[in-house]
């Protein structure tokens, strides 16, 4: 018996949770989110690149965008890249992994969230601020360490 291998795995995860709509199916679209390559609209790129590309301060690159739905800006992201371009078209022009999409979305105060769009349907999964960064730990500007305040002082 051969084990047939998902093309869209991560997109199967969003019908699950779709269906479902638990915090157990949510868990494992966000765990197999994040380590998943996602097409993006990277801002900054000159067409025709590949490989690799370093944002640098000489040659800024940021990921596009969208006030879809609710007019709030939020990143643009789909599932699964290969398949969504043979299914949909192919509107983003680069990719990343999960992890490094919330990072980068993260760095941009008025992202609210990244909007995760399905190959296999017309449908998409948000995933808020608060929930990315509770998975992100970013490190703090310059390597400064910042002691949390207990919850009880206010200053």
């Amino acid at each position: 018996m051969t084990d047939l291998v998902s093309e869209t795995p991560l997109s199967d995860l969003m019908t699950g949770f779709a269906s479902s709509g638990s915090p157990e199916s949510f868990a494992k679209f966000l765990a197999a989110f994040r380590g998943s390559k996602v097409g993006v609209i990277a801002v900054g790129v000159e067409s025709g690149s590949s490989g690799d590309v370093t944002s640098t301060a000489a040659r800024p690159i940021s990921v596009g965008l969208s006030g879809h739905g609710d007019g709030q800006p939020r990143v643009l992201a789909f599932a699964d890249p290969l398949v969504f371009a043979r299914r949909f078209g192919r509107p983003f022009n680069a990719d990343m992994t999960g992890d490094a999409l919330m990072k980068t979305a993260l760095h941009n105060p008025r992202c609210v969230g990244i909007l995760v769009n399905s190959a296999v349907s017309e449908s998409s999964v948000t995933i808020d601020r608060a929930t990315m960064a509770s998975l992100i730990d970013l490190p703090s500007p310059q390597g400064v360490t910042v002691p949390r305040r207990p919850w009880w002082r206010f200053w």
